[in-house]
Protein backbone atom coordinates (compact mmCIF):
# COMPACT_ATOMS: atom_id res chain seq x y z
CA UNK A 1 0.00 0.00 0.00
CA UNK A 2 1.17 3.46 -0.85
CA UNK A 3 1.52 6.02 1.88
CA UNK A 4 0.34 9.44 1.30
CA UNK A 5 2.32 12.44 2.04
CA UNK A 6 0.71 14.46 4.97
CA UNK A 7 0.35 17.60 2.59
CA UNK A 8 -1.41 15.64 0.60
CA UNK A 9 -3.78 14.16 3.45
CA UNK A 10 -4.03 17.53 4.52
CA UNK A 11 -5.18 18.48 0.43
CA UNK A 12 -7.82 15.45 0.36
CA UNK A 13 -9.43 16.35 3.73
CA UNK A 14 -10.20 20.25 3.27
CA UNK A 15 -11.18 18.84 -0.06
CA UNK A 16 -13.55 15.94 1.36
CA UNK A 17 -14.86 18.52 4.39
CA UNK A 18 -15.81 20.83 1.79
CA UNK A 19 -18.05 18.70 -0.58
CA UNK A 20 -19.80 17.01 2.75
CA UNK A 21 -20.25 19.96 4.17
CA UNK A 22 -23.76 20.81 5.13
CA UNK A 23 -25.12 23.86 2.30
CA UNK A 24 -26.09 26.17 5.26
CA UNK A 25 -23.08 26.05 6.65
CA UNK A 26 -21.22 29.67 5.35
CA UNK A 27 -17.49 30.45 6.45
CA UNK A 28 -16.78 33.49 8.60
CA UNK A 29 -16.94 37.22 6.56
CA UNK A 30 -14.90 40.08 7.06
CA UNK A 31 -17.34 42.10 5.95
CA UNK A 32 -20.45 42.86 3.85
CA UNK A 33 -21.97 45.44 1.53
CA UNK A 34 -25.49 45.89 -0.60
CA UNK A 35 -26.12 48.63 -2.70
CA UNK A 36 -29.59 50.71 -2.13
CA UNK A 37 -30.87 53.60 -4.02
CA UNK A 38 -33.00 56.64 -3.36
CA UNK A 39 -36.19 58.32 -4.96
CA UNK A 40 -37.60 61.56 -5.68
CA UNK A 41 -40.67 62.93 -7.11
CA UNK A 42 -40.57 66.67 -7.84
CA UNK A 43 -44.33 68.19 -8.61
CA UNK A 44 -44.85 71.24 -10.94
CA UNK A 45 -45.27 74.33 -8.27
CA UNK A 46 -49.23 75.30 -7.47
CA UNK A 47 -49.81 78.67 -8.76
CA UNK A 48 -53.07 80.80 -7.67
CA UNK A 49 -54.43 84.59 -9.56
CA UNK A 50 -57.16 86.32 -9.78
CA UNK A 51 -59.59 86.69 -12.41
CA UNK A 52 -62.39 88.36 -11.46
CA UNK A 53 -62.96 90.70 -8.23
CA UNK A 54 -65.65 89.70 -5.75
CA UNK A 55 -68.08 91.90 -6.29
CA UNK A 56 -71.27 92.86 -4.23
CA UNK A 57 -72.96 95.63 -6.55
CA UNK A 58 -74.23 98.65 -5.71
CA UNK A 59 -76.61 98.75 -2.99
CA UNK A 60 -78.55 101.42 -0.96
CA UNK A 61 -79.32 100.93 3.38
CA UNK A 62 -82.56 102.66 4.82
CA UNK A 63 -82.53 103.07 8.56
CA UNK A 64 -81.71 99.60 10.02
CA UNK A 65 -78.89 98.32 7.48
CA UNK A 66 -78.52 94.89 6.88
CA UNK A 67 -76.56 92.16 4.89
CA UNK A 68 -76.22 91.02 1.73
CA UNK A 69 -74.97 87.49 1.13
CA UNK A 70 -73.68 85.94 -2.43
CA UNK A 71 -73.21 82.34 -3.18
CA UNK A 72 -70.09 81.11 -4.82
CA UNK A 73 -71.93 78.08 -5.79
CA UNK A 74 -74.40 79.27 -8.27
CA UNK A 75 -74.20 83.29 -7.66
CA UNK A 76 -77.82 83.77 -6.47
CA UNK A 77 -77.82 86.54 -3.47
CA UNK A 78 -79.77 87.47 -0.66
CA UNK A 79 -80.56 90.70 1.72
CA UNK A 80 -81.53 91.43 5.00
CA UNK A 81 -82.96 94.25 6.98
CA UNK A 82 -83.33 97.45 4.52
CA UNK A 83 -80.75 96.82 2.12
CA UNK A 84 -81.56 96.82 -1.17
CA UNK A 85 -79.31 96.67 -4.50
CA UNK A 86 -79.72 98.81 -6.77
CA UNK A 87 -78.71 96.99 -10.34
CA UNK A 88 -80.67 95.72 -12.70
CA UNK A 89 -80.17 92.29 -13.41
CA UNK A 90 -77.19 91.68 -15.85
CA UNK A 91 -75.75 94.83 -15.72
CA UNK A 92 -72.08 96.02 -15.07
CA UNK A 93 -72.82 96.73 -11.21
CA UNK A 94 -74.91 93.36 -9.88
CA UNK A 95 -73.35 91.08 -7.46
CA UNK A 96 -70.75 88.98 -8.90
CA UNK A 97 -68.53 86.16 -6.83
CA UNK A 98 -64.98 86.47 -7.51
CA UNK A 99 -63.07 83.62 -9.39
CA UNK A 100 -59.27 82.62 -9.20
CA UNK A 101 -57.54 80.60 -11.24
CA UNK A 102 -55.35 77.55 -9.78
CA UNK A 103 -52.39 75.85 -11.85
CA UNK A 104 -50.06 73.11 -10.93
CA UNK A 105 -49.32 69.19 -11.95
CA UNK A 106 -52.11 67.22 -13.22
CA UNK A 107 -54.55 65.49 -11.21
CA UNK A 108 -53.23 66.41 -7.80
CA UNK A 109 -55.71 67.77 -5.32
CA UNK A 110 -55.29 70.53 -3.64
CA UNK A 111 -57.05 72.93 -0.55
CA UNK A 112 -57.72 76.42 -0.57
CA UNK A 113 -57.06 78.40 2.90
CA UNK A 114 -59.93 81.55 2.66
CA UNK A 115 -59.97 84.34 5.40
CA UNK A 116 -62.95 84.20 7.74
CA UNK A 117 -63.35 87.45 7.55
CA UNK A 118 -62.67 90.64 5.84
CA UNK A 119 -62.34 94.57 6.23
CA UNK A 120 -63.11 96.63 3.56
CA UNK A 121 -61.94 100.73 3.90
CA UNK A 122 -63.94 103.24 2.34
CA UNK A 123 -61.83 104.61 -0.69
CA UNK A 124 -60.49 108.12 0.96
CA UNK A 125 -61.20 106.88 4.21
CA UNK A 126 -64.28 107.16 6.04
CA UNK A 127 -65.62 103.95 6.94
CA UNK A 128 -65.16 100.31 7.01
CA UNK A 129 -67.49 97.63 6.45
CA UNK A 130 -67.35 93.60 7.22
CA UNK A 131 -67.27 90.69 4.91
CA UNK A 132 -67.82 87.62 6.61
CA UNK A 133 -68.68 83.82 6.01
CA UNK A 134 -66.51 83.71 2.90
CA UNK A 135 -66.90 80.68 1.16
CA UNK A 136 -65.35 79.11 -1.73
CA UNK A 137 -66.90 76.41 -4.33
CA UNK A 138 -64.34 74.80 -6.81
CA UNK A 139 -65.09 73.93 -9.85
CA UNK A 140 -63.92 70.16 -9.83
CA UNK A 141 -66.01 69.21 -6.65
CA UNK A 142 -69.55 70.54 -6.92
CA UNK A 143 -71.13 72.75 -4.31
CA UNK A 144 -69.19 74.73 -1.58
CA UNK A 145 -65.56 73.65 0.07
CA UNK A 146 -61.90 74.04 0.33
CA UNK A 147 -60.96 71.47 -1.79
CA UNK A 148 -60.38 70.87 -5.61
CA UNK A 149 -58.71 68.41 -7.98
CA UNK A 150 -56.38 69.36 -11.03
CA UNK A 151 -57.71 68.41 -14.86
CA UNK A 152 -55.72 66.84 -17.07
CA UNK A 153 -53.85 69.74 -17.96
CA UNK A 154 -53.43 70.98 -14.13
CA UNK A 155 -55.91 73.60 -14.26
CA UNK A 156 -59.01 74.56 -12.18
CA UNK A 157 -60.64 77.53 -10.85
CA UNK A 158 -62.95 78.39 -7.39
CA UNK A 159 -65.16 81.00 -6.97
CA UNK A 160 -65.46 82.96 -3.83
CA UNK A 161 -68.70 84.84 -1.99
CA UNK A 162 -69.49 86.18 1.21
CA UNK A 163 -71.79 88.11 3.37
CA UNK A 164 -71.18 92.18 3.11
CA UNK A 165 -72.48 93.78 6.61
CA UNK A 166 -73.75 97.29 5.96
CA UNK A 167 -74.66 99.49 8.77
CA UNK A 168 -77.33 101.79 9.15
CA UNK A 169 -75.79 105.55 8.27
CA UNK A 170 -72.77 103.62 6.64
CA UNK A 171 -71.10 106.57 4.41
CA UNK A 172 -71.65 106.45 0.76
CA UNK A 173 -68.56 105.71 -1.55
CA UNK A 174 -66.75 102.53 -2.71
CA UNK A 175 -65.57 100.03 -0.18
CA UNK A 176 -62.35 97.48 -1.18
CA UNK A 177 -61.22 94.53 1.06
CA UNK A 178 -58.01 92.47 1.01
CA UNK A 179 -58.53 88.66 0.96
CA UNK A 180 -55.71 86.32 0.54
CA UNK A 181 -56.36 83.07 -0.82
CA UNK A 182 -53.91 80.60 -0.44
CA UNK A 183 -53.92 77.32 -2.19
CA UNK A 184 -51.85 74.15 -1.05
CA UNK A 185 -51.34 70.52 -2.28
CA UNK A 186 -52.90 67.84 0.00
Amino acid sequence: MRQLSPRLLSVLFVATAAAVAPSGLALAQERAQASGTATASVVAPITVRQVEALRFGTVATGDTGGTLTLSPANGATSVTGSLRSLCPAGSSCTAQAGTFAVRGEAGRSYRISAPGQALAARTGGGGMLTVSEITVATQSIPGTGLRGVLDDAGTDSFKVGGTLQVSPGTAAGTYVAEMEMVVSYD
